[in-house]
Order: structure tokens, then C-alpha cells, then sequence
């Protein structure tokens, strides 16, 4: 099979490579459609894990092939798969953290290679502890390049329930591209009004399609402006979907006394930003950090995808064949006006 093998920093290349065996408890999934994420870019790019690995873990498929004593799966079923499912016994799981249970940690998908997701590939074997608790079976109406986004919506829902969004608040999502358009959705799927910054004019027309209350110019000020709009008191909750100085600064100095900020898109070691702890403290403001999925929403983000209650048919800007994967990367890791969302699609899958 065909297969976006990474090779080293910056360096993706379609392969042959053999189609994954399967084993008892496992299911094999010919990949339908992947989303390209940027935790994955950031491995990439950064080399931030040592190759071979096939990356992609926004899976929605086709089982392809059903290993001995699996149950509730059959060839041809339309499924989307989790890499990640935790324990659920451990400490970590017991208080609810499972991004830190060492069985979460433990890549449960891949087409090939020290397990990495596989997406990137025409086909990828779930591992049993996936299929077991984290393969959802996708209704039919559903696309496939729809399903592969209830793992980026998890997400993000687990995000939101972590900073208390809720009815009667204001939110700030400082970045509009496709994780800060889920955020916005879902704080006003939970109740919030939800104000919007970005530096691009097409994601801010999006983003008021999508139903954001505000959206703002994040080169204006941003801050004057959500103040404005929360009588001077400044915004419940800002969701950061985008790294550096400057947008942290503005998350921090638009929320009120006693808020919370989410710097959501920090994802890898070395993304630092200067604090000032005294200011941060005599505001009782909150950090409240967030990463990854949790079992706890996943039948919920499933449902919120499926139902099309969180929109993300129109996240998707660029559609790339597997043997384009280099190029699809390539555009994904310098979003500008015109990209949002990009997908590799396999045709006939």
C-alpha cells in the first residue's frame, strides 16, 4: 500500500509499505479520509520524534478486515478510530487526567513503523484496546471526511468542559483557523457568547457564518473591545488557539478578574511566553491547561459531529490525494488567507 512515511525533520515521502497484519482483538481500517493536524506538523517539522513513523490520527474508514473474538464491528462498517483510549484503572484515570495515563500514552493505531496514528496511509490497524473503547461506528449520511473530525472535536470539547463555559458567560477564541472555530462552536453550542480575533478577513466572515457574536481585527484592539462588550469587566473564559507573546498577552489582559485563559494551542516543549505571576495572581486569574482527548466526551463530540451541530464540512479548504501528502503538509504548515482545514482523501475508499 501506498503511505506518507516520515523520514526525518521536514522530510515526508510517499512509500510502498506493507499492508498492516492483523492480530487477535484488532481490526484493520481502509482509511477514508484523514484530517492533517497540527500536532502532527509539529512532529514533522520540528523532528520532535525519531523516525520511520507514519503520522494522521483523524481516521474515519472502512473496516476492512474483523480479527478473531472482535465484537460489534463487521466488514465494511463505517467507523472513525481514536489512537489514544486510556486505562481507566489507573491513578491518572481515576482523577480524570487521561492524556497522563501510561496506557493513553501508547499510540494505538498505525500502518506501520513504531505507531504514530497511520492515517497517512491507505489502510491502518487498530489495536485492541481502540477497537475495544475507541472505534464509534459513523451512521450513514455521515461523510467520511466529516467523521474524521469527532477526534479534534473531543478535543476541544474536553477543553471547554475544563474551563467551565457555560450559559450567561462571554468567550474570547483568540485564532479563527479550524481548532479555534471549534472551540467557538462549541462555547456557543454550551450557552457562551463567544467574541472571535483573527488576523485574516475570510476566517472572520467564517467564523460569523458559524455564529460568533463579535468578531474582531486581532491587529485593532482586541482587548478594548471585549471589554467593551462585558461592561468594562472584561471576558469569562479566553480559549487561545493560536501561540506566542502577542496573542497570550491579549487572552490575559482581555479576561476579567477571576477568569480563566486556556493556552489550548501550546502542544510541544519550547512554545514559551513571558508571565507576569504577580498581576496573574492578584487578578485571580486562571491558567487552566488542557491536552488531548477524553472518553468522558467521546460519545458527545461523536454525536455533535454526526448531528452537525458543530460544523465542520465548511472547516475544509483543501482536499490532497495520498500521493500529494508531502504538498498537503506543506500547505497546512503555513496557513494563510484561503486555508483552513486540510484533508487527504483516498479516493474509492
Amino acid at each position: 500500500m501506498k503511505a506518507a512515511v516520515y523520514r526525518g525533520p521536514g522530510d515526508l515521502r510517499v512509500e510502498d509499505v506493507p499492508v498492516p497484519d492483523i492480530g487477535r482483538g484488532e481490526l484493520l481500517v481502509r482509511v477514508a479520509s484523514c484530517g492533517v493536524c497540527g500536532t502532527d506538523l509539529k512532529k514533522i517539522e520540528k523532528g520532535l520524534v525519531p523516525p520511520p513513523r507514519i503520522f494522521g490520527h483523524e481516521i474515519a474508514g472502512r473496516v476492512a478486515a474483523v480479527g478473531a473474538d472482535v465484537q460489534g464491528f463487521r466488514e465494511g462498517d463505517a467507523v472513525v478510530v481514536h489512537h489514544h483510549i486510556p486505562c481507566r484503572a489507573c491513578f491518572y484515570c481515576r482523577a480524570g487526567a487521561y492524556a497522563q495515563c501510561e496506557t493513553y500514552k501508547k499510540n494505538g493505531t498505525t500502518a506501520g513503523f513504531e505507531p504514530a496514528g497511520g492515517g497517512f496511509a491507505e489502510y491502518v490497524r487498530a489495536l485492541p484496546w481502540i477497537v475495544s473503547g475507541g472505534t464509534i461506528r459513523v451512521p450513514d449520511g455521515v461523510r467520511a471526511e466529516e467523521a474524521a473530525f469527532v477526534e479534534p472535536v473531543n478535543t476541544c470539547l474536553k477543553a471547554v468542559r475544563k474551563a467551565g463555559v457555560g450559559p450567561g458567560q462571554t468567550v474570547l477564541v483568540v485564532g479563527q483557523g479550524p481548532i479555534g472555530s471549534m472551540l467557538m462552536q462549541l462555547s456557543r453550542w454550551a450557552g457562551a457568547r463567544t467574541i472571535v480575533s483573527d488576523r485574516f478577513p475570510d476566517r472572520l466572515e467564517l467564523a460569523k457564518r458559524l455564529g460568533a457574536s463579535v468578531v474582531l481585527d486581532a491587529a485593532g484592539d482586541v482587548v478594548s473591545e471585549a471589554r467593551a462588550q462585558t461592561d468594562g469587566r472584561g471576558v469569562d473564559v479566553a480559549l487561545l488557539a493560536a501561540t506566542g507573546q502577542p496573542p497570550f498577552q491579549q487572552a490575559v489582559d482581555a479576561t476579567r478578574a477571576g477568569g480563566k485563559i486556556v493556552p489550548f494551542a501550546a502542544t510541544s516543549p519550547g512554545e514559551r511566553v513571558e508571565v507576569d505571576l504577580g498581576a496573574l495572581s492578584a487578578s485571580e486569574k486562571d491558567l487552566v491547561s488542557s491536552y488531548s482527548a477524553s472518553v468522558d466526551v467521546q460519545d458527545l463530540a461523536a454525536q455533535l459531529v454526526f448531528s452537525r451541530e458543530v460544523r465542520v464540512a465548511e472547516l475544509i479548504t483543501h482536499r490532497f490525494a495520498l500521493a500529494d501528502a508531502p504538498e498537503a503538509v506543506a500547505l497546512a504548515s503555513r496557513p494563510g488567507p484561503g486555508v483552513m482545514k486540510v484533508m487527504l482523501e483516498m479516493p474509492g475508499a
